[in-house]
């Protein structure tokens, strides 16, 4: 029976121990996913940092080329820059490998389930195509093409019709001129062809018969171009919105000066409602694995579910050293040697116990000072090293510091914080027995 009592106990400590982790890992993992959702809503707009790398216009776009030079360093992919004007639609354009590159990647190289804004990889990386098509998700705060949505509403669109695109050829003018509901499957869309000819006629008719917004398509494509901007929506699983826009070299005299119009970092302070803290350009991360060493290290010094326990035991060696020196006095008085046998030594059982607790607390106070610079040790480099301002990550190169420091702080408690000596309780015992 008693085998089946210690079989039992293991199995509930075992069953307790998976409990634990698994509600361990799930935790993690929440504060993951929802660190992860916070990070993604936060910066999927375009950030103060990256403005600062935009292309500022030239006056003359015939003297030299747009410096994208920049831009480049960051991403070598990066080949545009799209604003409309007065929404959240500004960011630079990327050109991938392939249409699912970009799709949960931004142009620092980060995974992100924003994305970036890509040039479809059928087209020329220059945007010198007749029909150039730019993805972006929808994002429900408005960030990425999430504002495209709002021009299916015919006020916004007549009032947001107009934008620009940069290039490392020259600025060209946006004129949005129709807004449709579609499918990720329409030829006529995203069945990309280089004879313009031929393929335009089927487009025009394809946004003229579906166009929920239409201010007049152009008539032809002889000595024009036009621009797509496909995102997602919300109704269908794959309904897709897609704003077409025809594009022109800019003309300061049509179109005003455009280092004016456009939104760079320089102007933000005067559009704070189009800018969110973004990404920022250093790592712009902090490992979870290090918060919890620091956290681990803080619950050694501070247990949660034993700090009674543990700091109870200094003011218990206190009082039990006293109870025993005073003991010793007593007994002291009480066993005087023998008047005949003047040299009769009286003997401390209790000594040795007293002498153990002494020098346990002053391991515990050591400990306790350890422990205390270990955890501002810990502190200071989390907060050196981490970037709570950017995503979460697992683990990243300062993690086996992190972990040396927070084992250090166990080793610490191991070794200074448990009593290893002799046992009151013990001497009480023998000096029963003795009697």
């Amino acid at each position: 029976m008693k085998w089946l009592n210690r079989f039992a106990a293991a199995a509930n400590a075992l069953l307790m121990v998976f409990a634990a982790l698994a509600a361990a890992v799930m935790l993690v993992s929440g504060l993951y996913v929802l660190n992860d959702i916070y990070y993604t809503n936060r910066t999927a707009f375009v950030s103060y940092d990256l403005l600062q790398y935009r292309p500022k216009p030239q006056s003359d776009d015939s003297s030299e080329e747009y410096a994208f030079s920049d831009l480049q360093g960051i991403n070598p992919d990066t080949v545009g820059w799209i604003e409309m004007f007065d929404t959240n639609i500004n960011y630079p354009i990327v050109h991938g490998q392939d249409n699912l590159e970009y799709l949960n990647k931004d142009i620092f190289g980060y995974n992100t389930l924003t994305g970036s804004i890509y040039l479809a990889a059928e087209n020329d990386a220059d945007l010198s195509d007749w029909y150039n098509l730019i993805y972006g998700h929808h994002m429900e705060n408005g960030a990425m093409f999430g504002d495209i949505e709002k021009y299916l509403d015919a006020d916004y669109f007549d009032s947001h019709s107009r934008g620009i695109l940069q290039t490392a050829h020259g600025n060209y003018s946006i004129r949005v001129f129709a807004c449709i509901r579609t499918n990720a499957y329409e030829d006529a869309v995203y069945q990309l062809r280089d004879d313009a000819e031929a393929k335009f006629p089927a487009l025009k008719s394809y946004i003229a018969e579906h166009a929920v917004q239409n201010a007049g398509l152009p008539e032809d494509m002889a000595d024009g171009q036009i621009i797509g901007m496909s995102t997602c929506s919300d109704a269908v699983t794959d309904g897709r919105i897609v704003l077409f826009a025809s594009i022109a070299p800019w003309d300061d005299a049509l179109d005003g000066s455009a280092a004016e119009r456009i939104n760079t970092a320089e102007s933000t302070p005067q559009k704070p409602q189009l800018l969110a803290v973004g990404h920022k350009l250093q790592s712009g991360r902090w490992s979870f694995l290090n918060l919890m060493c620091v956290v681990c290290t803080f619950l050694t010094l501070l247990p949660l579910w034993a700090l009674g326990r543990k700091y109870g035991q200094l003011s218990y060696s206190r009082k039990t050293i006293r109870r025993l020196e005073k003991q010793a006095e007593e007994n002291d008085r009480n066993t005087q040697t023998d008047q005949n046998d003047p040299e009769q030594e009286t003997t401390h059982p209790e000594q040795p116990v007293t002498d153990d607790l002494k020098h346990f607390l002053r391991k515990c106070h050591i400990g306790i000072l350890l422990e205390i610079l270990i955890l501002i040790a810990a502190v200071i480099v989390f907060l050196m090293t981490e970037d709570l301002t950017g995503r979460m990550g697992i683990r990243d190169r300062w993690t086996g510091w992190m972990i040396l420091i927070a084992a250090a702080a166990l080793l610490t408690d191991f070794i200074c914080l448990r009593y290893r000596g002799k046992r009151p309780e013990e001497t009480e015992i023998q000096a029963k027995s003795a009697q």
